[in-house]
């Protein structure tokens, strides 16, 4: 019976797939056909094979059982396989665990600073490059480094925690230990040793610096390899500010705040219980008087307050992390220079979703929002209602992360208020005149 049964499960896949529809997405992928990869005998090919499809069933079954451990142990041999960078475009990068400092020639000239001082201030004041840089390359090469990193008056290219992981990452840099790490050479940490850094030794030491999170590191890697180019925002360097803010705190902030979209609610409370005004729960909703056009009437209807993204609040609200911008995204086709950086096209904040479980609160969406500059929707737009709406007057994208998978929430600050309908004119086009409907039934 057992055979009997092993055998119906060996049946082809062309069998099978008449009775029961499986989704190959859900399946183990069959990592056998890497063993006949000729890069892991001779070395003359370097290139991994597509993707095929997935031929396995959930059955516990001696044959599914050896199809499993012949493709584990293939794909154990294709990942063992030596990673080798190419003689002409090997980059080598240096691990500056002290932040940017000046090489060991320019610190035997520059006698006015003290090596104490040195010591306690290790960031120099070079313009441009961030004192947060932990990773420098003499001699860099590839069209990478047009958008990543910044040089100092040494033409050295200093790499930020996030830029030199993705490239030891992708294979693109080699990175070495200092001198001082390995107990040669002087304290300063800026020359090699010639030891290479591991990619679990690039985690430990990059991961957690300066306010790299393994969340911002997955948007940033993943941004990265799509082709668009990133930089940090400025609400990367903020993390501590506004953090002890209670949701009661919040509450009262969304009250207290005039113009904006917070305080849209308290306003609304505000007009509704004001007894002063005049008001049209006694009379005709649209007020007494002559009224000559369908614009004068619509323009009395609109008796509840709305919001106007265009006023700015004054104080402008605080924001909480994670509700902050933490990267400035650039497209692919957008012209980037690293010395002018132009305006950002996406603004990204990132949040993880594993410690905040909730959605968040009108006044950390509204601080989130007010905290990026006006952005009206364009003369394009402006014909057209659902792309003014849809665009905003200003936009912030969420990238929310849940345990390395990203998905992406753009929230826009549309002004509904502000889209008066009964101003446009019906065009009817070359379909004449209106015609009067025929009586009858």
């Amino acid at each position: 019976m057992a055979d009997t049964d092993e055998a119906a499960i060996n049946l082809p896949a062309q069998d099978a797939g008449a009775h029961i529809e499986v989704d190959l997405s859900d399946e183990t992928q069959d990592f056998r056909m890497l063993n006949s990869i000729s890069f892991l005998t001779d070395g003359s090919q370097t290139s991994l094979p597509k993707r095929g499809e997935k031929d396995f069933e959930p059955n516990p079954t001696l044959f599914q059982a050896d199809i499993l451990s012949a493709s584990r142990q293939a794909m154990h041999n294709a990942l063992s396989y030596p990673r080798l960078h190419h003689p002409k475009h090997h980059v080598t990068g240096v691990y500056a665990p002290n932040g940017p400092t000046p090489p060991r020639s320019a610190q035997t000239i520059e006698t006015t600073i003290s090596e104490e001082s040195q010591a306690k201030k290790p960031a120099t004041t070079e313009v441009g490059v961030p004192a947060e840089s932990c990773v420098y390359i003499s001699a860099p090469k590839g069209q990478l480094f047009k958008t990543i990193g910044q040089a100092d008056r040494w033409n050295r290219i200093w790499l930020l925690p996030e830029e030199a992981l993705y490239l030891l990452e992708r294979g693109s840099l080699d990175i070495r230990w200092p001198c001082s790490e390995v107990g040669d050479g002087d304290e300063d940490g800026t020359e090699d040793s010639g030891i290479p850094m591991s990619l679990q030794a690039a985690y430990a030491a990059f991961m957690g610096r300066s306010g790299l999170t393994s969340e911002r590191f997955s948007v940033y890697t993943g941004l990265r390899r799509l082709g668009y180019t990133i930089t940090r925002a400025p609400g990367w360097y903020n993390e501590e500010e506004g953090a002890d803010v209670s949701e009661s705190e919040q509450t009262s902030l969304m009250r207290q705040q005039g113009p904006g979209l917070a305080g849209i609610f308290g306003r609304f409370l505000q007009w509704l219980y004001r007894p002063d005004e005049p008001t049209t729960a006694l009379g005709p909703v649209a007020g007494l008087g002559f009224h000559r056009s369908y614009e004068e009437i619509y323009r009395k209807l609109s008796i509840i307050p709305w919001y106007d993204p265009t006023t700015a609040p004054s104080p402008a609200p605080r924001t909480t992390p994670p509700y902050r911008v933490v990267f400035h995204i650039y497209k692919p086709s957008t012209p980037f220079k690293k010395s002018a950086p132009p305006v950002p096209d996406f603004r990204i904040a990132v949040v993880n979703a594993r410690t905040h479980t909730t959605f968040p609160l009108l006044s950390q969406l509204g601080a989130l929002l007010e905290s990026t500059p006006l952005d009206p929707p364009t003369e394009r737009m402006s014909r057209q209602l659902y792309m003014r709406l849809r665009h905003g007057y200003r936009n912030v994208i969420l990238a929310v992360v849940d345990e390395g998978v990203v998905s992406y929430l753009r929230i826009a600050d549309s002004a509904f208020g502000k889209e008066q309908i009964y101003k446009e004119k019906n065009v009817r086009g070359n379909k004449g005149p209106p015609r009067p409907r025929p009586k009858g039934r």
